[in-house]
Parts: structure tokens; sequence; C-alpha cells
């Protein structure tokens, strides 16, 4: 490109400066409009990285931006979603795109109208890129079945004492199982298609009365028969997240943590023996450089729409499962959601 890509902000928090600061470093992009409904965030956005604080009005106007960027509070994504498609510039949405069910029923018709790309973030990060690309190539052949453990221990807030409680700990993020785990979703559908069915537990402690739940076990099903083993536990020892792809003829071990690794055990033959790891690059791409990349090239974006609302169904679907004690069935597509 001869000239930076000028950046609309929707949106002016810590994580809008973490999306953008790679490609404005190196001369990819630069911030012309920055937008907040807190007017004072979005002239410190605009002073920091040279734009312009605005109204909504102007930064949805098509005008004085080659594209959008939202990034708020989660459920705050699909109005100004539905807002921002009226300007009919390129839109890079972060995670997780919707929380409830009404609202990815909202979302569903914009589907294949407009260039939006959602910031789930896998495809981005040196294990799972590795781990796919080993996978595509038939390094362990069929794929059966996905363990996938995500282990941490934030800080919980003790609700007997009445501390206030930060955003995180609000129904309208979904929690950890819609706001972190949508990710793990989306790496899920990309390795094995849409899911089936799901089958799900949650845990809190006595102590614990907000949205955010100790563990989570979910059983899912791919379209192409892999089963999920999906853990969570936020009050662990341990800080890390790892699993196995398991498949007919192996199993990839991975950990992402520092450092990450990647190991290999050969299934032929029914013989399981340690192979070599499987190294892993260490320069993974930036999104927001990508997004511009593919957008100027006329290519698709890397996450669709689709597949954004896709990644926070199995949230939706895992609360019914454990309301209700019974196994839940995903649509065939989005669409028939839009019947019921």
């Amino acid at each position: 490109m001869s000239s930076p890509f000028r950046i609309g902000l929707f949106g002016c928090g810590a994580r809008t400066r973490q999306l953008i600061q790679k490609a404005v470093q190196n001369g990819i992009a630069k911030i012309s409009l920055c937008y907040d409904i807190n007017h004072e965030r979005a002239q410190n956005m605009a002073e920091e990285f040279g734009g312009k604080a605005c109204t909504k009005e102007e930064l949805l106007s098509g005008k004085g931006a080659d594209m959008l960027l939202i990034s708020l509070f989660p459920a705050a994504h699909p109005d100004a979603l539905l807002e921002a498609m009226e300007s009919g510039l390129p839109i890079y949405i972060e995670k997780p795109v919707a929380v409830f069910m009404e609202d990815v029923k909202r979302l569903i018709p914009l589907i294949g109208k407009g260039y939006v790309h959602v910031g789930l973030f896998y495809e981005y990060i040196d294990v799972f890129r590795t781990l796919s690309a080993e996978y595509r190539k038939g390094k362990i052949g069929n794929l059966i079945n996905i363990n996938f453990n995500w282990l941490s221990n934030p800080a919980m807030p003790d609700q007997t004492q009445k501390e206030k409680l930060n955003w995180r700990h609000r129904p309208e993020t979904g929690g950890e199982l819609t706001q972190h785990y949508c990710h793990c979703f989306d790496w899920f559908r990309q390795l094995g298609g849409n899911f089936t069915s799901i089958a799900a537990m949650s845990n809190r402690s006595s102590d614990n009365h907000g949205c955010v739940e100790d563990t989570w076990d979910l059983i899912m099903k791919l379209e192409n028969g892999c089963q999920v083993s999906f853990h969570s536990s936020n009050r662990n020892p341990r800080f890390t997240v790892l699993g196995d792809l398991e498949g007919d003829k192996g199993t990839l071990s991975w950990e992402w943590t520092n450092p990450s690794s990647i190991s290999f055990l050969d299934a032929v033959n029914h013989k399981r023996t340690p192979g070599v790891p499987v190294p892993v690059d260490t320069d993974s791409p930036d999104a927001v450089e990508t997004f511009i990349a593919r957008y100027s090239a006329g290519k698709e974006p890397v996450v669709s729409l689709e597949d954004g609302l896709w990644s926070v169904l199995p949230p939706i679907y895992a609360r019914e499962s454990v309301d209700t004690g019974k196994i839940v069935f995903f649509p065939k597509n989005l669409k028939d959601l839009l019947n019921h």
C-alpha cells in the first residue's frame, strides 16, 4: 500500500490499544477517527495515536476512515456491528461478537453482507497454527478426539465480603465460557466442522455467586465424528493450557505456556513411542495487519462473521445443558435458528 490504512475506532479501551499497536508502529495503519461513549477516553487515544476524537455519526459516515475497528464490552458488540454495517466500510470486530441467543439471531442476516472479521486469535498463535498444520498434513491420520484443558487461577472477588465486581464478573460478558473460550470453540470447529451436540456440567464454590464458574466440563461432537473433551478450572494451582489431538495414526500433545511445546506419539501398529518434538514458529502474524492485507488483496477474512457466531453457540447451549440436565443439539446451519 502506498499510504497507511486509516482506522476508525469504535471504542477506545485498553484492548483497542493492544490490537492497533503493531500495525501503527510498522506503518501499515494510522488512526484517523476515535469514538468512545467516554469522550475523554477517545480524546486520549486520539492524542496518543494522532487521530481525531469524533462523534458516532462522524465515525459511521463512511468518510475519514478506510476501516472500522470495534472493541467494546461484549454485550455491546451486536448493536455496534449493526450500526457500523451502515457505513459500508470493512469491519474488524473484537470477540465475542455476541453473548446471548437473541443477539446471535439479530446478526445472522448480516452473514455474507459487507466485509466483517471477528477477532478470534488461535489462527495467530504459534502452537495452534502448528497443530492445525500438522493435522492437515496427515500427521495423526483421522481425528478422533480433542482433549483440551484450560487451567488458571485469576483473582476471584470474595463476594461474601461484598467486594466490587469488575466487568469480567458481569453476566453481560458471558463469563469466561464466552469471552475467553470462544477462541477454543472456533479452533475446534476449524479442525472438525460444525458442532452437532453438547453435554455440560459446571460447578461453583459456596462463595462464588457471580457469572464466572469455577469449573466447566463439556463433551462436544463435531461434524467429522470427532469428540471434544473440554475442561476449565478457574481455581487451579497451575496456569497453563494443554491437551491432545488424538488420531488413528498418532497423537499430538501440546502445552501453551512459556516455553510452549508440541510432541508426537506414534500409534502405528498399536505402538506408541515419543517422536521428535514439532518445532514451533515464533513469528506470529498480527491480526490487524493480516486483516488489512487480506482486504486489500480482495481475500476473504481469516475469521468470518459466521465463524464468530458459531464460536458463541457452545457457551449458550452449555448453559442450557446444565439447566436441563440434557444433551443439546446444534442446528445444521445458523439460519435454522431464525425459525425457532
